[in-house]
């Protein structure tokens, strides 16, 4: 089942503001939400439950989070980028 990576403005900034060797991890990680889908095991995915909903976060490696949220059923939204 393959999805769509969108992104928001704000992960946007944060991903271009990274090291060149941090944004290729990054990229990676975004490659296997697409094509395996969140629940690869390695990407560690995780369900955060708030008021306004769920984010769920997934890791690019042991120190590098990414946080998303679905839009739709093929469509996945990453919202902010973070270390662990």
């Amino acid at each position: 089942m393959n999805f769509e990576i969108k992104f928001s403005p704000k992960a946007i900034e944060q991903l271009e503001n990274l090291p060149l060797k941090v944004q290729k991890q990054y990229r990676k990680a975004f490659q296997l939400i697409a094509t395996e889908g969140p629940t690869y095991r390695s990407l560690r995915t995780h369900r955060y439950r708030q008021k306004k909903g769920e984010i769920w976060g997934s890791a690019a490696s042991m120190a590098l989070r990414f946080y998303w949220e679905y839009a739709g059923k093929q469509t996945i939204v990453v919202i902010g980028i973070d270390s662990h």
